[in-house]
């Protein structure tokens, strides 16, 4: 969640905006003694045919996986780094570029794309990050830049392009830093601590050009195209509109952080229907004008670099899971989840660090990276998720306790968690040799810790991050019991017999102890779990939510479990989770909605699922990226400094769309959990690839000829003597099944699932679709229009019109 506590005091007069009742109609607004503007954006954002995006103020990251650093691009459009920003203004009026539309190329490669229109020209705008070595491994990286001018006419017309630096853009909030940019630069005491490597501004740089670099103090920021011949000028406008020196000397400036310097105009000539296009290349690192690397930038060639990142990540895509639905939003958010993460993944040494993102959660969290794993786990990337897990033993104390922050135990739960699904996901024996005796240490702190807690369970916390509550928090008991589930596993295929009897007492005893605790604090509070066990029962929703994920800790339909989930859904705004802070209001959860939506799937609650995956996707930009909160229900759509894409939603997403696909339950293998009405139909199909289970390698086809025919080709290839027991799968909640065909033999079945033998090659159903309530969303597409027309009405209503 947010980690700089700190600064939620700074934050507090511009992000107490709208009230925690926005579903209703909004209030009117008090005249005399406002205290809180309600804050909408226009809906006139949102062009019809054009793909939706749902922050007003879009951001992205561009990168190469394993570099230690990367690229943001700005709400308008601009490439923001440690040391700077590279901007770009279209016309002979030099308009600064500003599009919050942006798309990826094939939908998913990190390869960020846009277009302006400006006085009947198209501007396009590609850009991309790329190692200059053989290998794109995160060394060397250099951002390029093409401005592609497009005529559509049919005469001759002359396009101008204009590149300028700045250190940052506009600051209008209290946070030392531009709008909706990371803060930079930053250190960390230790390795996977906030980092972000840059520059502090310097007022009095002096900027000079070599060959055709612009220079900042003796280092290159960025390079332009020589030709056509550009018009170079030191700043953006000179005092008195002077003509600036024509030899661009060495000079020291006195400008402001967002002041444009360093200039670069362009005259284009285009014949009608014709492109023409400029270069421009801008070091992560600047270099000096003195380093050999700096003759690498200048020879370096987009179209190169372009074609070896594609390969590069069309060959990482293919090695995992794939899901292919009816939907591309689906699809592309599912794979560009995975690029995200992985651009976020850093190689510092020896060490791989997994990060949020390289913006402003550049840092290593436990609970984070537990689920990074996991995902990476089920979706055929084992080997990253190794990589990622030795790192976990960095946040192990001395004392055993795994720790990514002073008072939040959850990483112990967590850590252990993580040990065990991922040996029980490759049996590696090795592996777990190598993590047992780390594990042994871990349930050594956590027995001392019960000793010494007046409940004998998790130890209380102030932290006040996630939960926002004093006291013993409820989810570190559930996360305890989870980990311990996975050391008695290691413990036992390990053959440490009286290591597991132990582990087994110690479980026994929390579990009584925390039950005990919980059905107090339950009984206050009719049934709802509540963040903490004890003082007010106040707090936010978070690990309140854990009771049937990762690790089914109670029964799916313990009636606290469905106490939870309805109270929770309850309190939903634009059908997401809403996360509340003391003295804050209510504020849009993006990922936390999943963990809900993972226990629906457990619950077989199919339609709620699809209603969440639906409020999940419309809230993402028009690139797939997620975010974690700031944002106010039917607010203005800004999450200012919090940046997307958030790493932690891109994995969750990930794990939601494999579960609904392929999921475990217990020694059962479960199929189509969850299905839209959008990818059910006469001639549609359904294909899932390569998924990773507990079993082996699983996949399947869902061919549907007609609207009431459907045939499943199922694909296993399980490890020896890990067989499930059987596959249950799981028929849509929408269509009514008349009859089920297993390997030529007709089948019984009851309700809306079948269990069938593991070895089972073909399905053939038949079925029809049966009506579906108005309310439900059954597409992506219909989920956007139906927000966008609720947006425009709360939005007049704010304006007044009609009354």
């Amino acid at each position: 969640m947010n980690r700089s506590r700190s600064l939620l005091g700074l934050l507090m007069a511009v992000l107490s905006l709208a009230t925690a009742n926005a579903q209703e109609s909004l209030p009117a607004v008090n005249e005399t003694t406002p205290t809180a503007l309600p804050r909408m954006v226009s809906p006139s954002i949102d062009i019809s045919g054009l793909p939706f995006s749902y922050p007003s103020k879009s951001t992205d990251q561009i990168g190469v996986m394993y570099s230690a650093s990367g690229t943001e691009i700005t709400p308008e459009g601009y490439l923001y780094s440690g040391f700077g920003e590279l901007m770009f203004y279209v016309g002979a009026d030099r308009q600064p570029v500003a599009q919050r539309l942006r798309t990826l190329e094939n939908g998913h490669l990190p390869i960020v794309c846009y277009e302006v229109k400006h006085e009947g020209l198209l501007y396009r705008f590609m850009m991309f990050a790329a190692s200059l070595g053989p290998e794109q491994n995160g060394q060397r990286v250099v951002n390029f830049v093409r401005v592609t001018v497009h005529n559509p006419g049919t005469s001759a017309r002359r396009g101008f392009v204009t590149s300028a630096w700045r250190y940052s853009g506009p600051q209008t909030t209290v946070f030392p830093t531009g709008d909706n940019r990371f803060r930079r630069p930053a250190m960390g005491k230790r390795v996977g601590d906030y980092w972000q490597p840059g520059e502090a501004f310097r007022s009095d740089s002096a900027y000079t050009v070599k060959d055709d670099a612009f220079l900042r103090d003796g280092a290159a920021v960025y390079f332009f195209p020589s030709e056509p011949r550009p018009y170079l000028t030191p700043t953006y406008r000179d005092y008195y509109n002077r003509v600036p020196a024509p030899n661009l000397q060495s000079r020291a400036m006195h400008v402001l952080p967002d002041t444009p310097v360093a200039t670069a105009e362009y005259a284009l000539n285009v014949p009608a229907g014709s492109d023409r296009s400029v270069d421009f290349k801008m070091p992560l690192i600047p270099v000096a004008s003195g380093d050999p690397e700096f003759d690498a930038v200048k020879r370096a060639n987009l179209d190169e670099r372009h074609e070896q990142v594609q390969r590069f990540w069309n060959g990482i895509l293919d090695d995992g899971m794939k899901v292919v639905t009816a939907e591309e939003k689906v699809n592309d958010t599912f794979e560009t989840s995975l690029v995200n993460d992985l651009l976020s993944l850093n190689k510092i040494g020896d060490d791989y660090v997994q990060t949020v993102n390289q913006l402003q959660y550049h840092g290593f969290y436990l609970r984070d990276s537990a689920d990074f794993v996991r995902m990476y786990d089920t979706t055929g990337y084992s080997q990253i998720a190794g990589h990622v897990i030795d790192f976990f033993a960095s946040r192990q104390e001395e004392d055993g306790l795994f720790l990514s922050q002073p008072g939040q135990y959850d990483g112990w739960g967590e850590a252990l968690w993580t040990y065990g699904e991922h040996y029980r996901m490759t049996r590696d024996r090795a592996f777990a040799t190598q993590v047992y005796p780390r594990v042994l240490r871990a349930v050594d702190w956590l027995r001392k810790a019960m000793d010494n807690d007046p409940l004998h369970i998790v130890p209380s916390t102030d932290i006040h991050d996630n939960e926002y509550i004093s006291g013993h928090l409820t989810g570190y008991n559930f996360l305890a019991l989870d980990g311990l589930g996975a050391a008695k596993l290691l413990a036992h295929d390990l053959g440490h017999v009286e290591d597991e009897l132990r582990f087994r007492e110690i479980e026994k005893e929390l579990r009584e102890n925390f039950m005990l605790q919980l059905d107090r604090a339950t009984a206050k509070t009719a049934g709802y779990i509540p963040p903490a066990l004890d003082g007010d029962m106040g707090g936010t929703d978070w690990g309140n939510l854990l009771s049937l994920v990762p690790e089914q800790q109670l029964s799916p339909f313990d009636p606290r479990v469905t106490a939870t989930l309805r109270a929770t859904q309850a309190r939903y705004e634009e059908g997401l989770m809403t996360y509340r802070q003391p003295a804050q209001g209510a504020y849009l959860h993006h990922y936390l909605t999943i963990k809900n939506t993972l226990s629906e799937l457990i619950r077989g609650e199919q339609e709620q699922a699809i209603r969440d995956l639906y409020a999940v996707l419309i809230h993402t930009s028009s690139t797939n990226a997620g975010f974690e909160y700031s944002i106010r229900p039917w607010g203005d759509r800004d999450f200012s400094g919090n940046l997307a894409p958030h790493g932690w939603f891109a994995a969750e997403y990930r794990n939601l769309l494999r579960n609904m696909m392929v999921r475990e339950d217990g020694e059962k293998l479960h199929l189509l959990s969850a299905v839209s009405p959008a990818w059910i139909g006469d001639g549609k199909s359904l294909r899932v690839e390569k998924a990773q289970t507990y079993f082996g390698t699983v996949g399947f086809s869902l061919q549907m000829p007609s609207a009431s025919q459907a045939e499943l080709s199922v694909h296993a290839e399980y490890a020896l003597g890990h067989e499930p027991q059987s596959i249950v799968l799981h028929f849509p909640w929408f269509m009514d099944v008349t009859a089920v065909n297993v390997d030529g033999r007709q089948m019984k079945f009851a309700g809306d699932e079948i269990e069938i033998a593991p070895t089972a090659k073909s399905v053939h159903i038949v079925w029809r679709r049966r009506p579906v309530s108005p309310d439900v969303p059954v597409s992506y597409e219909t989920s956007v229009q139906r927000y966008k027309a609720e947006y425009a009405k709360r939005y007049r209503q704010l304006n007044g019109e009609g009354q």
